[in-house]
């Protein structure tokens, strides 16, 4: 993890720029204090802490209400009303939206308390993924789901006969259970819900997001890939968010998306992947499968249909993307007809907030500024980031937690 001082002088840098900029004026609010990614951000306070045994916080509610903008929180398992509990989290052994709305509450009352002004707090959603605790709910149907044809036994082989650095000297293996454990949870798996209501064997049929490395030899699904481009499963996930916003109290949903893994290959036995030490190299989540008919132009086309019917619905969205999003043609894929950059921007100009994510040692003299400034012109919030800083505080989630999906 990079240290956070060593990102100040690009910072001062930046903050001189914006001082000086004549042109577009004071487009970038001053800041009272710093926090994640170089930023006003705090990420997911709710699972990071100095002390599980004491749920204390790596961030006070004080210090979040002394200066932060934003704070992102909550996990892809979240749901308004569980049918089924999610899987435990530090302090939260029955997460759920109600569960988070008291954090979010002492977060906004500190604010208040101060007489600060609002404060951003974004429910880290999901919509391209179908956990169990989700699949539980209804009108669940296996049809929301991403399809392929590659056959179930090649995810079993994948992992049971690697050889690779990864798997020796004990093996690997996959297993259908939250967490990797065997029949740990059998009747609420993935597995359950997909052959429930599709019959036996439905499982293979789809595609399924893997936990994210670990070092364990056991590998695992943590949801399936949702397909956007159904309307039906589409109208199910807003009215979700809907519900979100409303028990949870957050400001937004995130619309979180994935575009480098639909831009290439990113499923078990691809090039990119081509054993379990590959996996586990790159630190990313891999896919089951590849999807069947549903690449980088229809991913991105359904998305922006998707954060359509959230403004249609009135249901707040955020959207975290490179500040190379706004002005440049790097999102788009010339192979095919869509002009993908351009769909994004549609993306970006009906968000309420956008987390530019940008290097701070080396952006263009001007170039956040005009983001910044061209946002506003639709109302839209920009809160500059810097991933490359990451956390300023270390530990997020308690040693051995299982890898959230990201």
């Amino acid at each position: 993890m990079k240290d956070r001082a060593l990102r100040w002088s690009g910072l001062a840098s930046l903050q001189a720029l914006v001082a000086s900029c004549a042109v577009l004026g004071a487009v970038l609010p001053a800041r009272a204090a710093t926090y994640d990614y170089c930023s006003g951000l705090v990420v997911r306070p709710d699972q990071r802490f100095v002390d599980a045994s004491t749920c204390r916080s790596v961030y006070t509610d004080d210090e979040i209400a002394a200066g932060a903008e934003a704070v992102w929180m909550g996990d892809f398992t979240d749901v308004a009303s569980p049918v089924i509990d999610a899987p435990v989290r530090t302090c939260f052994p029955k997460p759920s939206h109600a569960s988070n709305a008291a954090y979010v509450k002492r977060l906004k009352d500190a604010r208040a308390a101060r007489g600060g002004g609002p404060l951003e707090i974004v429910h880290m959603h999901r919509f391209d993924l179908v956990p169990a605790v989700l699949m539980a709910q209804p009108p669940f149907r296996v049809s929301y789901l991403v399809g392929t044809t590659t056959p179930w036994s090649f995810v079993t082989d994948f992992f049971d006969k690697d050889t690779s650095a990864a798997c020796l000297p004990s093996g690997c293996r996959w297993s259908d259970s939250w967490g990797g454990l065997p029949a740990k949870d059998a009747g609420v798996r993935l597995r359950d819900f997909i052959e429930r209501e599709a019959g036996t064997g439905a499982q293979g049929r789809v595609v399924q997001y893997l936990t994210r490395p670990d070092g364990t030899d056991v590998y695992w699904p943590t949801a399936a890939i949702g397909d956007l481009r159904n309307p039906a499963y589409r109208a199910w996930r807003v009215a979700e968010a809907r519900e979100a916003l409303r028990v949870g109290g957050y400001t937004t949903v995130d619309l979180n998306h994935k575009l480098h893994q639909y831009r290439g290959q990113h499923w078990i036995g691809s090039a990119r992947f081509r054993n379990v030490q590959a996996v586990e190299s790159s630190g990313d989540t891999a896919w089951s499968a590849p999807a069947q008919g549903y690449g980088y132009q229809e991913y991105v086309q359904a998305l922006a249909a998707l954060a359509s019917e959230l403004r249609a619905a009135g249901v707040a969205y955020s959207l975290q993307i490179g500040l190379r999003g706004w002005k440049s043609n790097s999102y788009d894929d010339p192979s095919t007809p869509a002009n993908e950059a351009d769909l994004i921007r549609q993306i970006m100009i009906g968000a309420r907030v956008v987390y530019l994510d940008r290097l701070v040692d080396s952006t263009p003299a001007g170039m956040l500024e005009e983001a910044v400034a061209g946002l506003a012109q639709h109302g839209v919030r920009s809160i500059p980031i810097d991933q490359g800083c990451d956390l300023s505080r270390s530990l997020l989630g308690p040693p051995g937690a299982p890898s959230l999906a990201r």
